[in-house]
């Protein structure tokens, strides 16, 4: 006899799940759509567009870490490039939120806009320059 108790418990953890992957990923307004065509990458779409690969990924969670699960006909997101409004050059000891604080930003925005810093802020490098937007 199937077991339904057992196939509502499966189907409530996968729906927290998701629910909890759209809660922790921001989503990109989108400037245009893309068709996933045979052939493609992340790279190479986002190259198109004049945006980086990890803003692509970051508009479109369902993208795994390897861009390798694309398929033909899937519509993708496509963000608009952030408007600097400044830049900052990484110093020793900077972290995320004190950059944002320094010019009146959140966090989430100073992430958006420079979508190569990782989740916990642990991968700002000295010398590089984020955009503030």
């Amino acid at each position: 006899m199937f077991n339904y108790l057992r196939l509502f418990t499966i189907v409530a953890a996968l729906g927290a799940i998701q629910c909890a992957n759209s809660i922790a990923v921001p989503r990109a307004t989108c400037e245009a759509t893309y068709t996933v065509v045979s052939g493609d990458t992340c790279d190479e779409i986002a190259a198109k567009y004049g945006i980086t690969a990890a803003a692509l990924e970051i508009a479109n969670p369902q993208i795994d870490a390897n861009c390798d699960n694309l398929f033909i006909g899937e519509q993708l997101c496509i963000p608009g490039t952030p408007v600097c409004a400044a830049e900052y050059t990484v110093k020793s000891g900077d972290i995320c939120i004190t950059i944002a604080n320094q010019y009146g930003i959140t966090v989430a925005q100073l992430e958006s806009a420079n979508p190569e810093i990782d989740p916990l802020c642990d991968n700002l490098r000295i010398g590089e320059v984020l955009c503030i937007p």
